[in-house]
């Protein structure tokens, strides 16, 4: 059996250790069996620190944060589409 998940939200970011990367107005993450998926609206980036490795997705949350490592990254525009990593613990 697949597993299907989706969290929406509207504030999160892109770190590259304690530098916003990227910055949303909106995102979307989905599981779709193993792959994890981030979609979202950019309110800023910084093309440097976005190109920098290791990157993480940070989501903020009533308890704390969620956060995926950043496998793959695409920047169209305003637009930000990203492979994710399992979730970090």
């Amino acid at each position: 059996m697949q597993h299907h998940v989706t969290v929406r939200g509207i504030n999160g970011a892109i770190k590259w250790s304690y530098h916003d990367a990227a910055v949303f107005a909106a995102w979307t993450v989905t599981r779709a069996g193993a792959e994890w998926t981030l979609a979202g609206t950019l309110k800023s980036s910084d093309d440097f620190r976005v190109s920098q490795r290791p990157l993480k997705f940070v989501a903020p949350h009533a308890d704390g944060v969620w956060t995926w490592p950043v496998e793959e990254l695409q920047i169209t525009g305003a637009s930000l589409t990203a492979k994710l990593g399992p979730p970090v613990r």
